[in-house]
């Protein structure tokens, strides 16, 4: 329906739709939460409620009103012989450590805050990332870890970086969070030195177990310091900052990407992965601004700031790099920057 169609009934419809979406996405997090996905996958996709309930010591009777209510929001279906079943591809979508359902957990998470917007909104107080409960961060490294093959699928692309590497180079995860980018690039690359800089206490932890899990901790190193505190000349052939640089204080971005400058090689390269913010009215209503502008709503009271397509490029030419990359399509719903000093 083009704008000019629309009408009262039809914009009260879509109001109500977001309204029953704040719903289904609490249902997705209680089925997650409580098991009830997991069940319904180990018993072959379907089952009455009550079987549900006992298998997971659960109440009966909530748990038949979250099965009608997932039922009515389009997650699950009904069979009078089978019982609730999963509707059509929600078993994949939503199986334990699917994209959706842990970044369902994470948004339900931090929704917590919006609580508190209002009077923020008012004075400006923050709550930065860090203030944030462990619930929070285990379900963020969950989410941050699926990018991790696709960050060394993208790095691998870049001119001569995969023979450097190989050949026993190194490279550093800016914000490295839960390791899961470093563990990537240690298993790919043997000989390569792998550095993360990490400021919070429960990822430095997350990683260190991480890393000893798979067996490598004793060939990747943590920083337990933020990108302020890097204090490297010409180490790395290359690093990484995924979904970082809007985390980082605005006043100091230009700073840190200076010392990325100097820890790196010459000749090596800066891979910074993250949002852009709409820069004209036209960008407002550009699907590949989406992300962008929800992501800098629901992180608004942290104090971070999603800068523009420019703005970070100025950053980066200002700190003495040369981009020679810029892709929307690399890191879908992100831009991708290749920056060589």
């Amino acid at each position: 329906m083009s704008e000019h169609q629309l009408t009262k009934d039809s914009q009260t419809r879509t109001l109500r739709s977001w309204i029953l979406g704040f719903h289904a996405t609490h249902i997705l997090n209680v089925g997650g939460r409580c098991g009830y996905f997991a069940e319904l996958t180990r018993r072959g996709g379907a089952a009455f409620s009550k079987d549900l309930a006992a298998a997971l010591g659960l109440d009966p009777w909530r748990t038949e009103v979250w099965c009608r209510a997932a039922c009515t929001v389009g997650v699950l279906g009904y069979d009078d012989a089978r019982g609730y079943t999963f509707a059509p591809f929600m078993d994949e979508v939503l199986a334990e450590d699917a994209p959706d359902l842990s970044m369902t957990h994470t948004l339900v998470s931090l929704s917590r805050d919006f609580f508190d917007y209002p009077e923020a909104f008012r004075t400006g107080a923050t709550k930065p990332f860090s203030s944030h409960d462990a619930d929070f961060f285990s379900y963020q490294g969950k989410v941050s870890a699926q990018r991790a093959p696709l960050i060394l699928s993208v790095a691998r692309q870049l001119p001569g970086m995969e023979e450097r590497l190989r050949s026993g180079g190194a490279m550093m995860d800016v914000g490295s969070g839960s390791g899961t980018v470093l563990a990537a690039f240690a298993e790919a690359f043997p000989q390569c030195r792998v550095t993360g800089v990490e400021p919070l206490p429960f990822f430095q932890d997350m990683s260190r177990q991480m890393l000893h899990s798979r067996g490598l901790a004793d060939r990747v190193h943590i920083e337990a310091n933020g990108g302020e505190g890097m204090q490297f000349a010409q180490r790395f052939d290359l690093i990484t900052m995924v979904q970082v640089f809007h985390e980082l204080p605005d006043g100091a971005k230009s700073d840190i990407l200076r010392r990325c400058h100097q820890s790196l090689k010459p000749g090596g390269m800066l891979l910074l992965v993250d949002r852009c913010s709409p820069a004209t009215g036209a960008d407002l209503r550009n699907r590949r601004f989406t992300m962008s502008i929800l992501e800098q709503w629901f992180e608004v009271t942290w104090g971070n700031i999603v800068n523009t397509r420019s703005e970070i490029l100025t950053m980066l030419n200002d700190s003495g790099f040369t981009v020679s990359q810029e892709n929307a399509d690399l890191v879908p719903t992100y831009w991708t920057f290749v920056a060589e000093k």
